[in-house]
């Protein structure tokens, strides 16, 4: 079996190169979150997590400009859904929301030419192919769940629009969506990385990553507990992910392949997956 994973996707323009590539090789493509994302969306999420109000112009009503600025997120994600129905024509398409795919936007464009696999099992040619949404809750989203943020919504609220899990709540529903299944045929999809692995952060964003995660991030790995534990007991033949763009790598670990496939922008990289006789072989490539 072959096929193709893109990391968090930069430009929606950037996804139309795939078809460039000779599709009817690869049995599918999998996409690891974070579709929509635009430098608008990030700035909401760097001025709501420092409670910057400071961000919201004079005369705005916090809520509309909010909805404001994910207009580019939309028209990114209606552009790529359209790319990946020429796409359909050659190969399957796979993909789990990242944390960067706002509720809002999802559900203002309703794509309907890519598959979200969270908590559900494909097969695929003997192989089960499952993942899971989002990122790790912040503490304060569990501990202040009621406190509004610089746009007037609670904590509970973003924590929904963003796709927040609790880590007891990834491991149990992974955990129950794969028990029957053989490790060794079982593929994990997820946006955030398992636990130090491949999910450390640049060292200037390390103050950041304390400030979101507490001392669990004092060395820069912001990646998942539960995932890990998951991945860990359950060994399936392969974790791949992606969220943190600077610790992109292939790692095998106790029978594992771990793979951050970083970021997909104008270079063009993803990694070609090829499993033969339960055997792993990755590398990144880029198009020509």
């Amino acid at each position: 079996m072959r096929f193709i994973v893109l990391g968090d996707i930069e430009k929606a323009k950037y996804v139309n190169e795939l078809l460039k590539l000779d599709l009817h090789k690869y049995d599918f493509i999998l996409m690891t979150g974070d579709i929509s994302g635009t430098p608008e969306g990030w700035k909401i999420g760097k001025a709501r997590g420092m409670g910057d109000k400071s961000f919201i112009p004079a005369g705005k009503i916090p809520k509309i400009f909010y909805k404001e600025l994910l207009q580019a997120n939309i028209v990114k994600l209606r552009e790529i859904d359209c790319i990946i129905n020429d796409i359909k024509d050659y190969t399957k398409v796979f993909s789990i929301w990242g944390n960067a795919d706002f509720n809002f936007v999802v559900s203002e464009v309703k794509p309907k030419n890519i598959e979200i696999v969270h908590k559900k099992v494909v097969n695929i040619n003997g192989f089960y192919l499952t993942g899971y949404n989002g990122h790790p809750i912040y503490p304060w989203e569990i501990t202040e769940p009621n406190k509004k943020d610089i746009f007037g919504y609670t904590h509970k609220e973003t924590a929904k629009e963003l796709r927040s899990f609790r880590e007891e709540k990834i491991y149990a529903d992974l955990t129950a969506v794969t028990k029957k299944l053989a490790p060794r045929k079982v593929i994990v999809v997820t946006h955030s990385p398992p636990y130090k692995i491949l999910d450390k952060v640049l060292t200037k964003l390390i103050p950041w990553a304390v400030k979101s995660y507490g001392d669990i991030s004092k060395d820069g790995n912001i990646g998942s507990t539960g995932l890990r534990k998951y991945l860990f007991e359950f060994k399936p033949i392969l974790s791949v992910f992606g969220h943190i763009h600077e610790a992109k790598g292939i790692k095998k670990i106790d029978g594992t392949t771990f793979i951050n496939a970083g970021i997909f922008n104008d270079q063009l990289e993803f990694v070609d997956v090829r499993i033969d006789d339960n055997t792993v072989n990755a590398k990144y490539r880029r198009i020509d």
